[in-house]
């Protein structure tokens, strides 16, 4: 959770277990600092445990820094409930925090409910893996403690904590599941909160198979695929894109016949070819083509970046064979002339193929791999004697490396939230 030298917030609303938490990390020696979110939602009681937040890191020596964020009149801006409103206001605040770790204070009960909540909204193994001990920057160092043994952590130290009186209503679902569903259970067995945990662990175990496997898997035919891979593919593919993921697009994206075409949230359409399913950006004017002065990261269409970087070293010496390892991403840096363009294919484009003896036209190979909507958005790039790459075939012959080059161009294609693309490969057929 925490690597030696860095820096932690622990998320401090003054309820037992986040206080918890904080003396935990000051105990262990760490630095913390602490961050409190009043939302204004309770009146006096919010500027209570403000005040409370603020006198116990006095006392702590911990900095704090407090936002005083109105969460309902957020959540009504942003069309939500005033709990999931709340929930994005926070994580929004903690994303514009300077320190490398954010603390949550989710204890084993809390696991247990997020299951229980998920369950009776119907969920899939996602789901049931309940709260993930580490996710990105947010770790939840108290996630295997029960809200008992916290307790008596904090009366063993003689320490106070404030709580939200909100806590004690069954206006919200998560607070009926803890005050109703949670005790009938935990009759039923004692150990309920603990098996819950227990359950969770095994499940994230399987649920990160299914991910590697579905990445493994991508790119083939899904009638060929197990069920649980087909549909984490196209899980996967939906949240690559931030699109909305739900058990009846799943399906019938899953179940679509060739040729299907759906329509998705902000524009994206799926299209399933060859027995694949394909999500396409929305539809865009054809980019001007753009001088390359300077090597980079370029936006291209929709989510689709082309990305050029200058090689040397490792990457040169493992392709000096170049006769047996050719590869279609990798040009000689040196062999490219000047007037570096990148744009839209043309019709009249021509190209030879690295390592074949003749000329085609672009527009011919792309038809032999590509759908329309996938040879609309794809991708050249030119110099002042021709075309020097086109995504889905590769580097021209001209400039392909050799056993004298000594500096590489490689380039690649990814989407907008950094995954590289197979498209920047050629197909095999």
């Amino acid at each position: 959770m925490l690597r030696e030298g860095e820096k932690v917030c622990a998320a401090l609303s003054g309820g037992a277990d986040s206080v918890a938490m904080l003396i935990l990390l000051t105990e262990l020696g760490y630095a913390p600092s602490a961050v409190h979110i009043n939302h204004m939602l309770r009146g006096s009681e919010s500027d209570r445990d403000e005040r409370f937040c603020r006198e116990l890191c006095e006392r702590l020596g911990v900095p704090l820094t407090v936002f005083r964020q109105d969460a309902a009149a957020f959540a009504q801006s942003v069309g939500a409930s005033v709990e999931t409103g709340a929930r994005e206001m926070r994580y929004r605040l903690f994303d514009g925090l300077p320190e490398d770790k954010i603390a949550l204070a989710h204890n084993l009960n809390d696991n247990a409910e997020t299951v229980l909540f998920r369950m009776a909204r119907g969920t899939g193994l996602r789901g049931l893996c309940g709260i993930p001990p580490v996710r990105d920057r947010f770790v939840r160092p108290l996630l295997y403690c029960s809200r008992a043994e916290i307790e008596a952590y904090l009366k063993d130290r003689g320490q106070g904590f404030v709580t939200d009186s909100t806590n004690l209503s069954d206006e919200y679902a998560r607070n009926r599941i803890r005050h109703n569903v949670v005790p009938e259970l935990a009759g039923i067995h004692g150990g309920f909160p603990e098996c819950v945990n227990g359950m969770t662990r095994s499940l994230r175990e399987d649920e990160d198979f299914l991910r590697s496997e579905a990445e493994r898997c991508k790119g083939m035919e899904l009638n060929t695929l197990h069920p649980a891979v087909r549909k984490r593919i196209i899980i996967n593919m939906l949240e690559e894109r931030g699109l909305t993921v739900y058990e009846e697009r799943i399906s019938r994206l899953e179940e679509a016949s060739e040729g299907e075409k759906f329509s998705l949230d902000k524009g994206y359409t799926a299209i399933v070819r060859e027995g694949r399913v394909k999500i396409l950006p929305p539809e865009e004017k054809i980019p001007e083509p753009r001088t390359i002065e300077k090597l980079g990261e370029f936006p291209f269409y929709g989510d689709k970046f082309v990305i050029i970087t200058k090689e040397t070293d490792e990457t040169v010496r493992e392709i000096n064979n170049v006769n047996k390892k050719l590869t279609s991403c990798l040009a000689d840096y040196d062999k490219i002339r000047e007037g570096i363009i990148l744009r839209n294919r043309l019709r009249s484009d021509r190209i030879k193929p690295a390592g074949q003896e003749h000329t085609r036209e672009l527009r011919k190979l792309l038809q032999e791999r590509l759908t329309p909507e996938e040879r609309r958005i794809s991708a050249v790039i030119e110099d002042s004697a021709g075309l020097v790459w086109a995504e889905h075939v590769g580097v021209d012959d001209r400039v392909r490396p050799d056993g004298n080059t000594r500096t590489v161009v490689r380039i690649l294609i990814r989407n907008a939230v950094g995954h590289p693309d197979s498209r920047s490969h050629p197909r095999r057929k």
